[in-house]
């Protein structure tokens, strides 16, 4: 089997989709040494998608321009063509994209719906963009992947595609998120970041899906009521109208407590998670959740949502609070603290994530390939 997955539409660093795209790409290379995988990338992509196996191929695709507009028009005139050119057996659009001809058997990742569930989340024009780009592009896949029963729903509701063209393949995570980090690489991200104090943990964009805002409120709590001696580190990207937060917390004098780390290169994330002394992620929808199956995997006692995909990767291993409520968050994050609680949390969480793996997403990704040739032969 010849397979061809695209990186052209990830940026060039890793976040929740490229993470996905990079551990199913290196899985399958490994796994799979009778068959071949492509993955087209941009120059600067190059040393985010590492592997191992002569039977897999980075192939930098040099006239696609790195700008989001040009990059999509240019995909739409010439992706059909390097399809063709490379003569693959089947193509992975590993992000929500299909090129706009069909070419080879075509099986498509739709992560979530949230362009369709909280269009506000982004810019008008944008999402827009998408619900036409998804409605147009879906009827091309011959089966389409999602990474949780949660996101199979919402795709079943906002598109008319049959449940039998769509497969729950979990997400993974990698095992050096279970590895203890070396003393002075822990040291070096406290000292580095001028962490003093034991701190609560998120990671993940600064955007309103994320719900950061009643994350810093229920921390806010704690500070007024003296219960807690932590600190608050936000780590990720900042999005669409994130200074909200941060006008927040100047404003309430948290700006000594509350880190904005921005985006945290992946050789220092694991420490990150391992000098935390919990995590809390009260986002308002996601697809999976790939931060707190990290953070579990971390043994971090997490506080999470009790709503969309999350509680299927937490289960019963942390506190799902609703994410609309301030206290309830706050409330959750109280009882992780407890030294008795969070060492409870902290082995349930660990065993829970051991039931996620690349590899088994790996092996589920292909397993939808062969059904797609079986069916189209």
């Amino acid at each position: 089997m010849r397979v061809a997955l695209s990186a052209l539409q990830q940026r060039n660093f890793l976040t929740g989709t490229g993470r996905y795209l990079a551990e199913v790409f290196r899985s399958l290379v490994a796994q799979r040494p009778d068959s071949h995988f492509l993955l087209y990338a941009k120059e600067d992509q190059r040393s985010l998608f590492p592997f191992d196996g002569t039977n897999g191929e980075l192939r930098i695709l040099s006239g696609c321009p790195s700008s989001p507009i040009k990059r999509t028009l240019w995909e739409m005139a010439n992706f059909s063509g390097v399809l063709r050119g490379d003569q693959v057996d089947l193509y992975h659009g590993p992000a929500n994209f299909l090129p706009p001809r069909k070419i080879c058997p075509y099986v498509l990742t739709l992560h979530d719906m949230v362009y369709f569930h909280n269009p506000g989340r982004t810019f008008y024009a944008r999402a827009k963009y998408w619900q036409w780009y998804i409605r147009a592009t879906w009827r091309m896949a011959d089966s389409i992947i999602t990474v949780s029963e949660f996101s199979k729903q919402q795709i079943m509701k906002y598109i008319p595609v049959p449940a039998d063209r769509i497969h729950v393949v979990y997400n993974g995570v990698d095992e050096r998120f279970f590895a203890d980090p070396a003393p002075e690489l822990r040291a070096r991200v406290r000292s580095g970041m001028k962490l003093e104090r034991p701190y609560i943990l998120y990671v993940g964009r600064l955007d309103p899906d994320k719900n950061v805002d009643r994350l810093v409120a229920a921390y806010k709590k704690f500070v007024d009521s003296g219960i807690v001696d932590h600190d608050l580190v936000i780590a990720g990207a900042k999005e669409f109208e994130w200074s909200g937060t941060y006008k927040f917390v100047m404003e309430n004098k948290l700006d000594e407590r509350v880190h904005f780390t921005g985006y945290i290169a992946d050789d220092l994330l694991v420490p990150l998670y391992s000098e935390a002394a919990a995590f809390c992620f009260p986002s308002l929808n996601e697809g999976f959740g790939l931060p707190v199956l990290e953070a579990m995997a971390a043994g971090l006692p997490v506080v999470t949502s009790n709503i969309s995909s999350l509680p299927e990767v937490i289960g019963d291993a942390g506190v799902q609070a609703d994410p609309f409520s301030v206290d309830e968050i706050a409330a959750g994050l109280r009882k992780v603290l407890q030294p008795t609680t969070a060492r409870e949390f902290s082995e349930a969480a660990r065993a829970r994530a051991r039931q996620f793996s690349w590899q088994r997403a790996a092996e589920q990704t292909y397993q939808v390939y062969e059904e797609v040739l079986k069916s189209v032969k």
